[in-house]
């Protein structure tokens, strides 16, 4: 769930290991394949066509679990997993628990104990499993022994997305469209956000189209008859001077604000800060979409102070924004850790542009559990009822 890679482990688990030359020969012939690095009968290691690297590695089904726990990392994680291992008498590897003297030294003809999962590897360390996101000798390992990790967010938690846009602006399904998707996947309630109206390139809205837009909000969601709940927003540009794209008594009739920085994004950190801080201060912006402004991989993130920023989010109320787009993950895992521990309100929403990006929610929900995120501190996790009495709490 980190935002970017450098390789890729596959493991294959089999019952009858004379299947895998086999296995290593369909791995080596895929089409994707422009280079093979390596071939055996156990492991094999291929380059494809996008430069990535490929590692697969076969094993018995019964050691799975010690190979998913190894590879999956981190490095960090796994030292700390080896040093309880070591303090219970085996030494731990992809392959087993393998028994060993007072040097630490294996017992080569002691019996090895082989796990199939990764609970089972957890429990003869004495810990619970640990979920995957948390494994960053983060200080997991002692929460595991102490019983207290996190329960961390799923996407079945998810009962909102209050980031989307339309063929209002530069989006390509109809508010309509955008709403029966977002019910299909389960959805309770959802904002329409289109653009504002300093962001030409991406066909922002007037406040005349906004006002007209809203028309056709309330329509719809008069029309699906309470099965999913349409609520009419703005992703409002916060403009290089720091003002906003709309002018108060506007944001006063839309039910959801969105304040974003999409421009001059390469300002000196006093400056960017203060444009945040200004946004952040207004109390009809309900949440800061995408803070860091970040693309992956080709935009670094904005030189705001992010304790100035998270300081004045914690005094106003407002919340931040985990944007689930892959090429966005902002706010990062690090953040949304340092968001909920001090009470900041977190959304994460897809900034669907079409249905089909909807689907790309998992991504948020990963980033957020890496920052071990709880469904209790995620806005999405609301009820209707609950999601409307917090935003009229804040001027809406």
């Amino acid at each position: 769930a980190r935002p970017t890679i450098g390789d890729i482990d596959l493991l294959i688990a089999v019952t009858d290991m004379n299947e895998s030359p086999a296995i290593m020969t369909a791995f080596v012939s895929q089409p994707e394949v422009v280079r093979i690095l390596g071939q055996g009968d156990k492991k094999s290691s291929i380059e494809l066509d996008n430069g990535l690297q490929v590692d697969l590695r076969v094993l018995p089904q019964e050691a799975y679990g010690t190979a998913l726990q190894y590879f999956t990392g981190s490095q960090a994680h796994n030292i700390k997993t080896r040093e309880i291992a070591l303090s219970k008498g085996y030494s731990l590897n992809e392959h087993a628990l393998s028994p060993v003297d007072k040097t630490g030294k294996i017992i080569e003809d002691a019996p090895k104990i082989l796990c199939a999962t990764e609970t089972e590897v957890y429990e003869q360390l004495g810990l619970p499993w640990i979920p995957p996101e948390l494994r960053e000798d983060a200080g997991e390992i002692e929460l595991a022994q102490q019983g207290k990790l996190p329960n961390l967010i799923t996407l079945e938690d998810m009962q909102s997305d209050l980031h989307m846009h339309t063929t209002w602006s530069d989006g390509r399904s109809s508010i309509r469209e955008m709403a029966e998707a977002a019910k299909a996947r389960g959805r309770k309630y959802i904002v329409i956000t289109d653009h504002s109206r300093s962001l030409g390139v991406a066909n922002g809205l007037s406040i005349e189209r906004l006002l007209q837009q809203q028309a056709e909000v309330r329509a719809v969601d008069v029309e699906l008859n309470g099965s999913i709940r349409v609520f009419h927003g703005t992703e409002m540009d916060i403009n290089a001077d720091g003002s906003l794209d709309f002018p108060d008594e506007i944001l006063a009739q839309l039910d959801f604000v969105i304040a974003s920085l999409h421009g001059s994004l390469r300002q000196e950190s006093d400056l960017v800060t203060k444009r945040l801080l200004n946004a952040i201060n207004n109390p009809h912006v309900d949440l800061i979409g995408h803070p860091r402004a970040q693309q992956i991989p080709s935009r670094e993130p904005v030189a705001a102070d992010m304790d100035a920023v998270f300081n004045a989010a914690k005094q106003t109320g407002i919340a931040l924004e985990i944007n689930a787009n892959p090429l966005r993950l902002d706010l990062e895992a690090q953040y949304a850790r340092r968001v909920v521990e001090l009470g900041i309100p977190l959304c994460i929403n897809t900034d669907a542009h079409s249905i089909e990006q909807m689907d790309l929610m998992h991504y948020g929900i990963r980033t957020a559990r890496r920052g071990w995120v709880e469904a209790a501190s995620v806005i999405n996790t609301w009820s209707v009822e609950r999601f409307i009495a917090w935003t009229q709490s804040r001027g809406q």
